[in-house]
């Protein structure tokens, strides 16, 4: 009998975890860390305005910052205006224009899409260890999201943050390799 391999790659498979507790961030310090920055501009609001977060402050972070816009609709639809260098790197392109379900693979694009949603609907930071299982291994990366508001009452901004702790070199073998299927 003769086993043969299947020729066609494995599409690549997404998930992720929600981290509630503050037990469960306790390895991210640096999310914590901007978290806690974030809770500090909020003066008594849900969330700070856009010109309340000043970008030297997070020196450290911004190559592993995302900004995007929030267009209102059932559901919300997002535009980013800002991505990291890191970010970019890890994706082989540039990110700035671009929305979330362009995002390949596209599981991956329409599941990052609904994080977004999700931080719209509560008003409030969303944690999540998302994980990205390739043909060679199973890859994990924590990032957190944290919403601003220009007017008090909705999310108009998200700030995308994702943690120090990430294998980038294979995060950028898993999406380039998403790219060419």
């Amino acid at each position: 009998m003769v086993l043969l391999a299947d020729p066609a790659p494995r599409a690549a498979r997404v998930a992720s975890v929600e981290l509630e507790s503050e037990r469960e961030w306790a390895s991210y310090e640096d999310l914590a860390q901007i978290r806690a920055y974030w809770d500090s501009k909020r003066n008594g609001a849900f969330a700070p305005r856009r010109a309340d977060i000043d970008p030297a402050d997070l020196k450290e972070f911004l190559p592993r910052i995302m900004l995007a816009e929030v267009s209102a609709g059932d559901p919300p639809d997002f535009r980013y205006r800002l991505s990291g260098t890191a970010i970019n790197a890890i994706l082989s392109s540039e990110q700035t224009g671009k929305r979330p379900r362009d995002l390949a693979p596209p599981a991956y694009g329409a599941m990052i899409h609904g994080h977004y949603c999700l931080a719209v609907a509560r008003r409030a930071p969303v944690f999540h260890l998302v994980m990205l299982d390739s043909e060679e291994r199973l890859l994990t990366y924590a990032r957190l999201l944290l919403p601003l508001s220009e007017d008090g009452r909705r999310v108009t901004m998200l700030i995308a943050v994702h943690s120090n702790k990430e294998n980038t070199r294979a995060l950028r073998e898993f999406f380039l390799e998403a790219k060419r299927a």
